[in-house]
């Protein structure tokens, strides 16, 4: 999983959480992945529109209300960068919810939480697949 020095990957992590920001972010600055953070739809918004991300880790609610900013921000990424990876975390994982991802684009729908183990594998798997 570790990446070159010379071209390391861009990873975006999208969580209302900032614990859950900080612990990816410093799990996969530590396997040689360049990392931002946003805590909010629009914050992450911004970043996309600024930057450059190989793959986008993304929270289904960010406001802690019912709502699926994650889909909207799946959304807009398939749109504006469509070469971007999109993996979608949720505590509420439904077949539904996993459809209507699936039809926006996102690569992965996983539960929440995540071992840290399984989800660098994924990561991995789809940036290697992307080359």
């Amino acid at each position: 999983m570790a990446q070159t020095p010379e071209n390391p990957q861009n990873l975006l992590i999208v969580d209302d959480e900032s614990s859950l920001c900080w612990v990816l972010g410093q799990f996969f600055t530590s396997a040689g992945y360049r990392v931002d953070s946003a805590r909010a739809l629009d914050e992450a918004l911004g970043l996309m529109t600024t930057g450059r991300y190989d793959l986008v880790i993304s929270d289904l609610r960010l406001s802690g209300t019912q709502s699926e900013e994650g889909l909207l921000l799946a959304d807009f990424v398939r749109r504006f960068a469509p070469e971007t990876r999109v993996v979608l975390l949720t505590a509420f994982a439904t077949q539904e919810i996993s459809s209507r991802a699936r039809a926006l684009g996102v690569d992965l729908v996983l539960p929440k939480p995540q071992p840290l183990p399984d989800l660098a594998r994924h990561v991995s798997e789809l940036l290697t697949a992307a080359r």
